[in-house]
């Protein structure tokens, strides 16, 4: 791979999922290419925003995905607690809708490798080859391994060694109204959550998760029914 050529691997929804076109994301990477390593276009900002992190986020719409993915991790040595992690949009990553370069897919690549093994190889004993988890609904079922693959990229990104560029979506960006309620109230709430969970991350600052919990308290939120 080349050290300073972008690459990304996304699927034929990307711009009825985000909008974006090829022209824009060409003219964004081009554009800040030079100071910049990873390029985050994920959707539903929303729900990166409210939710501590990706996990818990997949929980709700496939169960069991934190516990069979920190057994994952376990297994492997990765030094991870899903229920203490958290993250933030510049740190997280929905549908694989990333574009980095060489540095940071070398380090995807590696835990993707351990993946792999664990779950195609039978190593370990798991059942992940052939576990299936909801998509959205009982009746929509699809294998688990896919949903915890697809988060490896806000595990890496919660390091914070990348230099990460991302279009704002918080000010005009879609509310999914089947979680949220869609008014001026909500996206003003979400938006603070998504500031005092970066302020945590980059600060370590106690005072500002406690915030976070306190205001994502007040936003009017329905889980999805399975």
């Amino acid at each position: 791979m080349d050290e300073d050529a972008w690459y990304g691997f996304l699927s034929p929804k990307f711009t009825s999922k985000t909008g974006y076109s090829s022209a824009y994301v060409i003219n964004l990477l081009e554009k800040y290419g030079d100071i910049a390593n990873v390029a985050l276009f994920s959707p539903d900002w929303d729900q990166l925003s409210y939710f501590l992190n990706p996990w818990e986020q997949g929980e709700i719409w496939h169960p069991g995905i934190k516990s069979a993915s920190q057994s994952f991790f376990k297994c492997q040595g990765v030094s991870i607690e899903i229920d203490g992690l958290v993250t933030d949009t510049t740190t997280s990553v929905f549908c694989n809708y990333i574009i980095a370069k060489k540095v940071f897919w070398s380090e995807w690549r590696a835990l993707a490798e351990l993946f792999f093994n664990y779950v195609e190889e039978g190593l370990f004993g798991n059942s992940l080859s052939n576990q299936n988890a909801d998509y959205g609904s009982k009746e929509r079922q699809y294998p688990i391994k896919t949903f915890i693959q697809e988060r490896f990229a806000s595990l890496i990104l919660a390091k914070e060694k990348y230099k990460v560029i991302m279009p704002d979506q918080s000010i005009s960006g879609p509310i999914f109204s089947k979680l949220f309620a869609n008014d001026i109230s909500t996206r003003r709430g979400l938006i603070a959550c998504d500031l005092l969970k970066k302020r945590y991350r980059e600060a370590n600052d106690a005072e500002a998760l406690r915030l976070y919990w306190k205001i994502r308290e007040g936003i009017r939120y329905a889980a999805p029914n399975h």
